[in-house]
């Protein structure tokens, strides 16, 4: 079979259902993508366990709804003027400093206080290797995610992604805000400062209630995102099998939680990035089966990591090299799998097919049930696969 009908067959055969993080969906299709890796020629299939997160939206709601009690408590210290009010507005400050914190430690993978009190539930990642058929000089990691997300009306289209993403910066700042400017309402005669409640408050508010919200919506079948992703994985490893590398190892990493922030690429990056060695390249495939190819120049929501320089340049290569696939650069858009690489200081890319520019194409049916086979190109999933095969080959003569 070919490597694009590999890939267009997975999709909808993914796409039969949603996939959330660590439900029984996930586990399943977990064990039907092992299967397909060991029917392709892979060696060392297995699925490996790690504790994950089954909701990206819990740590957002707890750091929105400190930063809202915070808020709350310096308003009511202003409107009552009472002797406790500087203590209400100390408390205020102190809680939105930390829902800022939490809230910029979550999206940018550090660790925070409020992890510790989040549940954990059992999760695995699909993993497998194609060995070099000689002595290995390059490691190749290939990499997608199973997982499927919710699909929360901020979602529903591209102008409330715009809206959602004005109202999450809006947030965030507002938090900022409030702890530098409520904190000097602790000194005497200036709890009138805790009148930026009024303001602060139903941003905090509003923001909650989104977020607590989404979790009580259901998965996307996950079409493009990602079975696209799995699919030209699969088919690049039917394809090694036909066509080994003499000097690449080619390693395989389908995870888990990459939608809960990106915990199975952690997992799998604690047990083998040491033996995998700083020079090999992580290839991640996040939403390949539409349009142009698009890759990141950075990544991640709230502060920017760029893109490792090798894996810049062996992306700019490539296109260079293959005029015929449409092909742009773009800024990241909110994280990937990439991110945990790129924080190491190891060479990570990503391809994608979501437009970071705005327009009615920007949507892409991202985090939305009408992510479904139909909206996959089989044309999109062939140009992915030619151009990761590229980057393979490429790295291969590096390593003579």
């Amino acid at each position: 079979m070919e490597p694009a009908s590999i890939a267009m067959q997975t999709v909808r055969h993914l796409a039969a259902g949603g996939r959330g993080s660590c439900t029984a969906e996930q586990r399943r299709a977990g064990a039907w993508a092992a299967e397909q890796l060991r029917a392709y020629g892979a060696q060392a299939v297995a699925l490996e366990p790690f504790q994950g997160a089954p909701s990206t939206y819990r740590p957002f709601v707890a750091a929105f709804g400190l930063a809202a009690l915070g808020s709350a408590a310096a308003l009511a210290g202003a409107i009552t003027g009472s002797d406790n009010a500087a203590w209400a507005l100390g408390l205020g400050a102190l809680l939105n400093l930390l829902g800022a914190y939490t809230m910029f430690a979550e999206s940018d993978f550090l660790p925070h206080p409020v992890n510790l009190l989040l549940p954990r539930a059992p999760a695995h990642n699909v993993v497998g290797s194609i060995p070099a058929q000689g002595k290995a000089r390059r490691r190749v990691v290939l990499c997608a995610h199973l997982d499927s997300h919710r699909t929360p009306v901020f979602y529903s289209s591209a102008g409330w992604q715009r809206v959602f993403g004005l109202l999450v910066s809006a947030t965030f700042l507002s938090m900022a805000l409030g702890g530098l400017v409520l904190a000097p309402g602790v000194a005497p005669g200036l709890a009138w400062l805790g009148w930026i409640g009024v303001i602060l408050l139903p941003v905090q508010a509003f923001a909650l209630l989104m977020m607590a919200s989404a979790d009580h919506t259901p998965f996307s079948p996950g079409a493009n995102d990602d079975a696209s992703g799995v699919g030209v994985i699969l088919g690049l490893a039917a394809r090694l099998q036909a066509e080994p590398l003499a000097q690449t190892d080619v390693r395989i990493a389908i995870t888990d939680c990459e939608e809960t922030g990106a915990w199975g690429m952690r997992a799998y990056l604690d047990r083998h990035a040491a033996e995998l060695g700083s020079d090999a390249l992580y290839i991640i495939l996040d939403e390949v089966g539409l349009d142009t190819i698009k890759f990141l120049r950075n990544d991640g929501l709230i502060r920017k990591h760029a893109t490792h320089p090798r894996a810049l340049e062996l992306l700019r290569r490539a296109a260079a090299a293959l005029p015929e696939i449409p092909t742009s650069e773009q800024p990241g858009l909110a994280y990937t799998d990439a991110l945990v690489a790129t924080r190491r200081g190891l060479a990570a890319l990503t391809l994608c097919s979501v437009n970071a520019g705005g327009g009615a194409d920007s949507a892409a049916h991202w985090h939305q049930m009408s992510d479904t086979p139909e909206y996959v190109s089989a044309q999109a999933l062939e140009n992915v696969h030619q151009f990761v095969w590229h980057l393979l080959k490429a790295q291969e003569q590096a390593g003579a």
